[in-house]
């Protein structure tokens, strides 16, 4: 049995994702929430993270439409959990030493300046807490072999203010080198030199954005909520999206029963 998210956003942008069959992850440090990227002993660290915010929320949720809606006026997508197109990787291929299944692109551009673990986008439930320690946590460790570095508790955390958007995310980990740089690598010290990027705060070999690809069948059980002051000229706007873009499948269309002036 499918589980969904929801995600809250402009029409502007659902004509985006239905034309382009793309999603946009976000650098940490360009979230709505400033402390996201901040580290007890890297700094903003969480530049190396990009996330796409969504909720586990089906309930219709006034704050939602009133921060992610361009004057309440937008839309709420409802899609299946992990939607993203997969591809397959066989070994010896893009320096893999086995067979790999992974939603990135190795072929696509942001992977010319960073490198992503197959395993991304990450689908995570964000804890609301005010642990100073898991908002802003220690990311760098010594061990017997050497300093480690672990991406594990960022975008994970969030003050408890935050509890009403219940939300899930995906997240996207980088490493500040690109899979070129790191093929030619042939030495320890080599190797050590692109490992100092991440130890570097003044580093700036980020992504501010990634699009990730939808899988073929992703639009196959999607729903829209309309917000609560979206006009009649706005519904027929969107129903002509999906139309256009969803001409095989049907499409639940509804409206908020929220009230607003």
């Amino acid at each position: 049995m499918n589980q969904y998210l929801y995600h809250y956003t402009s029409i502007e942008t659902l004509a985006l994702i239905l034309k382009n069959r793309t999603i946009r992850f976000n650098n940490l440090q360009n979230v709505d929430d400033p402390e996201e990227a901040e580290t007890k002993d890297l700094g903003l660290a969480g530049k190396h993270c990009l996330v796409s915010c969504w909720t586990k929320s089906s309930e219709d949720i006034l704050p939602m439409w009133n921060m992610y809606t361009p004057g309440m006026k937008g839309v709420r997508i409802k899609m299946r959990m992990n939607p993203f197109k997969q591809y397959i990787y066989n070994k010896g291929g893009m320096h893999f030493s086995e067979k790999v299944v992974s939603c990135i692109d190795y072929k696509a551009n942001y992977t010319k300046k960073v490198t992503i673990t197959a395993e991304c986008p990450l689908a995570v439930e964000v804890m609301y807490t005010e642990d100073e320690d898991l908002l802003h946590p220690q990311i760098k460790s010594q061990t017997q072999s050497g300093i480690n570095i672990s991406f594990e508790k960022l975008g994970k955390y969030k003050r408890k203010y935050w509890f009403f958007q219940n939300e899930y995310r995906y997240i996207i980990r980088t490493a500040p080198w690109s899979m070129d740089e790191m093929e030619k690598v042939t030495t320890v010290e080599e190797q050590m030199k692109l490992f100092h990027r991440l130890l570097d705060k003044e580093n700036k070999q980020i992504c501010d954005e990634i699009y990730l690809t939808l899988a073929d069948d992703a639009f196959d059980d999607i729903e829209i909520l309309l917000a609560p002051k979206t006009s009649d000229a706005e519904y027929i706007i969107v129903q002509a999206l999906l139309e256009k873009y969803c001409p095989n499948v049907y499409v639940k269309l509804e409206k908020s029963k929220i009230k607003v002036k």
